[in-house]
């Protein structure tokens, strides 16, 4: 009898496990279906190949070299400002500098627009701005300030920017194709 009695207990304890077990098997294969099911494609073919991201926008180096005195033009990136007597020159980033007749302080007057790729500096010492052109020193004498003359260019003065990657972080981006030119900016398409 107390044999039987320990048989009952033993089969009604494996019994619970048995069943703890297909709980836990049961739960596994929940798990399982979840997983699978949030791999599953939802939708047509193209709107999972469609995402925003950054592409690279080229430019030939002989465009960028390309340095001119324009008519005014509105402020879109701005940049550094420096005084230099009656005149403000304003750095217009990556377009070059806003020259802006500053003689009446309560109507400053944006008189002319120096084009210069690629610009991000400016500085201006003895009747001479200076500024870069991508990786150039340019010089410009001032004694016409209304349209400064390029004097001097010093090729390859400062470092290549690397500019193989867009400056945001965590974002889609096409690789830049070095053979298409030099990578000017970034544009989200």
């Amino acid at each position: 009898m107390k044999q039987n009695l320990f048989f009952k207990r033993c089969s009604a304890i494996l019994h619970k496990v048995l069943n703890k077990k297909t709980d836990l098997m049961k739960l596994y294969l929940f798990f399982i279906l979840i997983t699978f099911y949030s791999c599953v494609r939802t939708g047509s073919n193209n709107e999972l190949n469609q995402f925003q991201g950054y592409a690279p926008v080229y430019s030939s180096r002989q465009v960028v070299n390309t340095i001119a005195t324009e008519a005014v033009k509105p402020t879109v990136r701005p940049g550094k400002i420096y005084a230099y007597g009656n005149y403000l020159f304003q750095l217009e980033q990556n377009e070059g500098i806003h020259i802006i007749n500053n003689s009446n302080i309560q109507q400053a007057k944006k008189i002319a627009f120096l084009k210069v790729p690629m610009a991000t500096e400016i500085a201006i010492k003895s009747g001479h701005l200076y500024t870069n052109n991508l990786n150039d020193l340019v010089v410009f004498n001032l004694a016409n300030v209304e349209s400064p003359q390029l004097v001097n260019r010093i090729a390859d003065a400062f470092p290549v920017i690397d500019q193989a990657f867009p400056p945001f972080n965590n974002t889609y981006f096409e690789c830049a194709d070095p053979a298409k030119g030099i990578v000017v900016a970034w544009e989200k398409k």
